[in-house]
C-alpha cells in the first residue's frame, strides 16, 4: 500500500546553526540593554543627588532667617567603620547653640555651634558623593552625626543669620560658593571616593550666591575651577 504525505503539513524546525545564531543575537542585544542601564543608572544618580543636596542647603538657609541664627551644612569626611558608607554622601544641619534664655551664643564674633546635628540629614543616592576639591567655600569641624558614638570630621557650609554664606569666595558680582556632586565608588578601605572610569565628567552641582540662595549648573562645563575632568 501506497503513503501519500500531504507536504503542506510537514513542519519544518530550526537547526541548530540558525538556533546558534538567534542566541548570538539576544545576547549581544542583552548586553547592549544593560550597558544603557548602567549609564543612565549613573546618570540618573547624578541628577537626583543635586536636588537632593541643594534642598538641604536652602533649608539650612531657612532655619538661619527664620530662627535669627547661625546654622552650618555638614558633610562628613571621617565617618568610622559602621559607618563609612557616610562619609562625603551624607549632609546634616547643624544650628547655633544658644543660652538658657534662647538668644545666640558667641566667642566673640565668632558663632558657637551644637556639637550635633539638629535634623535627620540626607543621604546622596549610591555612586554619587560630594567633591571637596571643586566646591568652595568649604571649612573643617568636628560634628557627631547620627551612629556615631563621637564627634567625627566634618565639611561644613556656614549661613549666617540673615542667610547669607559665610566666608564667601569672591567680592564681585559671581557665585559665592559653589558645591559639587560627581558620580564615584568607594571601596570598603578607602578614605575617599574614586571617580568611575565609564564617565570621569558624570559631575553637577549648584551656585551659592552671597544671599544664599542657590542656582544650578546647566552643564559640567559651567563648575568653577574645571579644568579637564572633575577629580576627588
Amino acid at each position: 500500500m501506497k503513503i501519500q504525505i500531504d507536504k503542506k503539513q510537514i513542519i519544518r524546525g530550526f537547526t541548530l546553526v540558525e538556533m546558534l545564531v538567534v542566541l548570538v543575537i539576544i545576547s549581544v542585544l542583552i548586553g547592549l540593554g544593560a550597558s544603557v542601564m548602567r549609564n543612565a543608572t549613573t546618570a540618573q544618580g547624578v541628577s537626583t543627588a543635586v536636588p537632593i543636596a541643594e534642598g538641604v542647603f536652602n533649608e539650612a538657609r531657612a532655619i538661619a532667617k527664620s530662627r535669627g541664627l547661625h546654622t552650618r551644612v555638614v558633610i562628613p569626611s571621617g565617618a568610622g567603620k559602621d559607618n563609612h558608607e557616610k562619609n562625603f554622601r551624607y549632609l546634616g544641619i547643624v544650628e547655633q547653640d544658644v543660652d538658657a534664655d534662647g538668644a545666640p551664643l558667641y566667642n566673640g564674633s565668632t558663632a558657637v555651634f551644637k556639637d550635633r546635628l539638629s535634623s535627620r540629614g540626607k543621604t546622596l543616592p549610591g555612586k554619587t558623593f560630594f567633591n571637596e576639591n571643586l566646591s568652595s567655600p568649604i571649612n573643617e569641624e568636628s560634628y557627631k552625626i547620627p551612629g556615631e558614638s563621637s564627634a567625627v570630621q566634618c565639611y561644613y557650609f556656614e549661613f549666617n543669620a540673615e542667610g547669607y554664606l559665610v566666608d564667601t569666595t569672591t567680592s564681585g558680582n559671581g557665585p559665592a560658593g559653589s558645591v559639587v556632586i560627581q558620580s564615584g565608588s568607594m571601596p570598603p578601605n578607602a578614605t575617599k571616593p574614586k571617580e568611575l572610569n565609564s564617565n570621569s565628567r558624570d559631575a553637577g552641582g549648584f551656585a551659592i550666591w552671597k544671599r544664599g540662595n542657590t542656582s544650578v549648573y546647566r552643564s559640567v562645563d559651567q563648575i568653577p575651577s574645571l579644568t579637564g575632568n572633575p577629580t576627588f
